[in-house]
């Protein structure tokens, strides 16, 4: 059986999406050595699965149908930009959440109970919500994308969370290609 790297996620709403590529633009002036997420490849990670048998997608779209019945819709807002572990030494560059954390950890947590489950290991770090828009390649110029984003504003805006999809993802010399391979609605 062929093993599709997977994982479960939440993506980000069409219409807040040109203000993350300004951001982006803004960014890359710095000049830094940076991997910058495709439009529409931008989503809110809930839990990240690895190497997955392709015949196991059924029974995970089935857990994951499970664990998240009864689970309301919420508003979610973007906000502060950021990098992990801090600004100086960036390798991830992030748009945080500024409202619907507490729903959002909440619904990780079930995913992650769910994997957990399905044998999947827990993931150690805490839930910290957040849409990665970029990631480090080099330490070039570093410093200059630092005080980029130190000198950024919150992005502004909100988006319905009613639906979690596990999606596939390829790698190819162009970049990632992402294939959702079933979207489970929330409850209204």
């Amino acid at each position: 059986m062929k093993a599709v790297r997977s994982f479960i996620a939440i993506f980000l709403d069409p219409a807040l999406r040109p203000q993350v590529v300004e951001l982006q633009r803004r960014l890359a002036q710095s000049g830094a050595d940076v991997k910058w997420v495709e439009p529409e490849n931008l989503h809110f990670t809930l839990k990240f699965l690895g190497d997955v048998e392709s015949s196991r997608l059924e029974a995970l779209t089935g857990r994951l149908k499970a664990c998240v019945e009864g689970v309301r819709g919420f508003e979610l807002a973007v906000g502060p930009v950021g990098a992990f572990p801090r600004l100086q030494d960036a390798r991830v560059i992030w748009v945080g959440v500024s409202a619907g954390r507490e729903e959002f950890t909440a619904l990780a947590s079930l995913v992650e109970e769910a994997m957990k489950a399905e044998g999947f290991r827990s993931e150690r770090r805490e839930i910290s919500p957040h849409l990665t828009i970029g990631r480090v390649r080099s330490s070039r110029n570093v410093r200059a994308l630092a005080e980029r984003l130190a000198s950024s504003a919150p992005l502004q805006g909100g988006m319905k969370v009613d639906t979690v999809h596990l999606v596939t993802s390829e790698l190819t010399a162009r970049g990632p290609v992402y294939r959702p391979i079933a979207a489970v609605p929330l409850s209204p």
